[in-house]
């Protein structure tokens, strides 16, 4: 008997056969149909979802080189950015219903070692940095020098009020614009287009050794609370705005949260 046959009697002796004749027929044949159109159909409905459910970022802070810990400041954890991110909506008055207050930790760079995350993570700061989605950058004095000397930052001269240009002046990050010149002139160079440039930085708190010093950084010296929820790299933190930010207001915000602690 031809299949398609043998398929029309089965098909036709189903039109008589009990509820649980036709349910084991159902499933007998159309069983990976229903599975993998119920599984497109639920991956549909979850991106959908969190479409609708996301929201905007209030501020995004690149939390580079550095590790969320739990209370006791021992063990590491998931929640320390959720809750310093908190402080901060307190603080500034940010609807949290409305609005995201991102630390990003996920950015791990170790020029010393181009290992996967190391890779990863540059090309994540690029992506980010050129489509101007973070505000500020926390972390510490070492892992900062190659993104001050190549300007991603702002000369916080243009951006602080005088209030606060008085205030956040000892605590003052700078790097010198003669060694910046230098830096562009040196990679400007069709020779010198896949080498690296020796930075050899002066001291950022010394701008009195430089030649052209320009602020862009502050020192969170007496900042206890940022050191309470995160493990940094050195004591030495610097935070910075990010010269494309689009949220300049609260990213001000920000930096006085930081050193008002």
């Amino acid at each position: 008997m031809a299949v398609m046959d043998e398929f029309k009697e089965e098909r036709a002796a189903l039109k008589n056969g009990t509820p649980k004749e036709k349910i084991s027929y159902f499933i007998y044949y159309y069983k990976w149909h229903v599975i993998i159109t119920v599984a497109v159909i639920a991956m549909v409905v979850s991106f959908v979802v969190q479409i609708m459910n996301r929201k905007e970022n209030a501020i995004y802070v690149c939390m580079l080189n550095t590790v969320e810990k739990n209370a006791d400041g021992n063990i590491y954890s998931n929640t320390a950015s959720d809750e310093f991110g908190a402080e901060f909506a307190e603080y500034a008055g940010i609807d949290t219903e409305e609005y995201d207050v991102y630390l990003d930790t996920s950015l791990t760079i170790d020029y010393n070692s181009m290992d996967e995350n190391t890779v990863n993570s540059s090309q994540k700061y690029v992506t980010y940095l050129a489509a101007a989605e973070m505000d500020v950058i926390v972390t510490d004095v070492d892992s900062l020098e190659n993104y001050a000397y190549q300007e991603d930052f702002h000369d916080l001269r243009d951006i602080l009020s005088p209030e606060q240009l008085e205030k956040y002046e000892p605590y003052f990050y700078y790097i010198d614009m003669a060694t910046v010149k230098e830096r562009n002139e040196y990679l400007d160079q069709p020779d010198n287009l896949y080498t690296d440039f020796d930075l050899n930085a002066p001291d950022p708190r010394k701008p009195e050794a430089m030649e052209e010093p320009i602020p862009v950084g502050i020192f969170l010296d007496n900042s206890t609370n940022i050191r309470n929820h995160f493990f940094f790299r050195s004591d030495d933190i610097v935070a910075c705005v990010f010269a494309n930010t689009q949220r300049m207001d609260t990213a001000l915000q920000y930096l006085d949260f930081l050193m008002e602690e």
